[in-house]
């Protein structure tokens, strides 16, 4: 990227960031009684805040504090307590979600100069990134962290950096957990090209996981370790997942369905394309590409918890799969309705005391709508041929 661009845009992140830990910090709100969170969203920063007080307090994460995060964004929350410091805890907030957002709108940075630098033509496709949608969640929450490991590590591993991947998608997978899934695509891919199992890649994977997960098993142990895992399998169906939206419409038919049943069905859905891609030919880096958005748009499309920040872990993907007009029109589709969703159709929802306002429900049914075409477009581009691959090497040793 020109230093000119790169200056310009870190110079675009600091006036946004600027104008949200200050006139926008409290939303242009007149008063408290009402929702809004058009650009501040209070709700989830104060949360990081009280899952990283471990280091303040000097205690034990997921022990002594719980989190609902794995390691990497819990420690992060802790150590955030090293410069947000104050006489009350409306300061320590104000600097902790402060520093916070600096954070990730640096990585967002990070993630539009590596996407700049990726893009052979077209690079202002890089720009996208900054949507209105994609600016608010990369600002309130910690999803571009992954995004921008995946991204990195996709580069990594068509660029024949096995460890390099491999080390980024376990940081990944301690970030959200979602990272892990694309590990078999990447093995997939390296078998299609060499006909060998990338050890290297496993190897980094493995062994970047067991150091981040180890300090956890030795203070807190397992019942520690697992305990973000139970509470979030836990949650049950939320508000305009597509899950959530099925089992709307069989009520307003009159038909009972249920719940349990379509967690597991929808959850098969959510996982089934990991284990088809150790038996595809995955043998370039576009159908790579377009294995990752199948597998982390499937991941987004069928889960029972509704997040519209997700957006920001296909964005990228997507921006490097720009081939048409249409594919730049989902995109701006898939911006607009994610914020529509939330913080616009939640905010309704909880003002009015009306689970299911029309545009929030609309805005569901417009993300799945906009998901499946994501989906089918990057099925049609994958190619698919079924390969034998990891079979044919267990037969052969």
């Amino acid at each position: 990227m020109p230093k000119k661009y790169a200056y310009g845009l870190i110079l675009f992140l600091i006036v946004v960031w600027l104008l949200s830990i200050s006139v926008l910090f409290n939303n242009l709100s007149r008063g408290p009684e009402h929702f809004i969170r058009w650009f501040n969203d209070h709700n989830d920063r104060l949360a990081y805040m009280q899952d990283g007080v471990w280091l303040a307090e000097g205690g034990i994460p997921y022990k002594d504090v719980p989190s609902e995060y794995p390691q990497v964004p819990t420690y992060l929350f802790g150590l955030l307590y090293l410069f947000a410091r104050g006489d009350s805890e409306t300061t320590i907030y104000f600097w902790h979600s402060s520093i916070f957002s600096l954070l990730m709108l640096a990585a967002l940075f990070l993630t539009i100069r590596l996407l700049y630098t990726t893009l052979p033509e077209r690079k202002w496709r890089a720009w996208l990134m900054l949507l209105p949608a994609s600016l608010y969640f990369t600002y309130n929450r910690f999803d571009i962290l992954p995004a921008f490991l995946c991204l990195a590590a996709y580069l990594a591993i068509t660029d024949k950096k096995s460890l390099l991947a491999g080390l980024l998608l376990g940081i990944g997978a301690f970030t959200k957990w979602y990272p892990a899934l694309l590990l078999p695509p990447f093995l997939t891919y390296n078998y299609s090209l060499r006909k060998r199992l990338d050890w290297k890649l496993l190897a980094a994977f493995a062994g970047t996981c067991i150091l981040i997960i180890l300090p956890t098993l030795l203070t807190a142990g397992w019942d520690g370790f697992l305990s973000p895992y139970r509470m979030h399998a836990g949650r049950g169906l939320e508000q305009v997942s597509l899950p959530a939206l099925l089992e709307l419409a069989a009520q307003r038919v009159g038909w009972a369905l249920d719940e349990a049943s379509i967690g597991r069905a929808f959850l098969l859905l959510q996982l089934l394309l990991v284990p088809v891609s150790l038996f595809v030919r995955v043998d370039d880096g576009d159908k790579l590409l377009q294995w990752v958005i199948l597998i982390t748009g499937a991941f987004i499309l069928f889960s029972q918890i509704f997040s519209p920040q997700w957006m920001l872990w296909l964005l990228p993907f997507l921006i490097l799969s720009i081939r048409r007009t249409s594919d730049l029109v989902l995109i701006l589709l898939y911006n607009l309705f994610a914020y529509l969703a939330f913080p616009v159709g939640m905010d309704i929802a909880l003002d009015t005391g009306n689970d299911y306002p029309l545009i929030f429900v609309a805005s569901g049914l417009a993300i799945a709508g906009i998901l499946a075409a994501i989906l089918a477009r990057a099925f049609r581009r994958a190619e698919i041929h079924l390969a034998w691959n990891f079979v044919g090497f267990l037969f052969k040793t």
